[in-house]
């Protein structure tokens, strides 16, 4: 579940910004330099603030790390128990296969959140704990 880094199309917001500059640099050569560098300073402030929350929602993304230490426990436990004298009574053993079934599914949500913080620039963990 590996995701090449240049996977995800550039956002939507870099060619709207490449189309700003233009339209500044445009602005300029008509001999409207003060409004160009407006145009150039409100574009780089919106570019600054865009980076500062994505940061903060990559960082809020980072949960996924949690989710899968937390899945460690539960999906190890219930292996070791589907080993023992305990998945020899009735119905224990198909509930143990239910919970190692559905941490799966969780391991894999959390994968989406870390694909996704990832393509919010923020640090992708390469390997999976649980």
């Amino acid at each position: 579940m590996t995701r090449a880094p240049d996977a995800d199309p550039a956002p939507p917001f870099d060619a709207l910004c490449a189309r700003l500059v233009e339209h500044a640099r445009a602005i300029e050569a008509a001999g409207a330099a003060a409004e160009a560098r407006d145009l150039l300073a409100t574009l780089d402030g919106w570019r600054h603030e865009l980076r500062a929350w994505n940061e903060r929602l990559a960082r809020a993304l980072s949960v996924h790390h949690e989710i899968n230490n937390a899945l460690v426990g539960v999906r190890g436990n219930a292996q070791l128990l589907m080993m023992g004298p305990a998945a020899t009574q009735p119905g224990v053993k198909e509930r143990l296969e239910v919970v190692i079934r559905e941490s799966k599914r969780i391991q894999e949500a959390a994968g989406r959140l870390r694909d996704i913080k990832a393509s919010l620039g923020g640090a992708d963990q390469a390997t999976r704990a649980a």
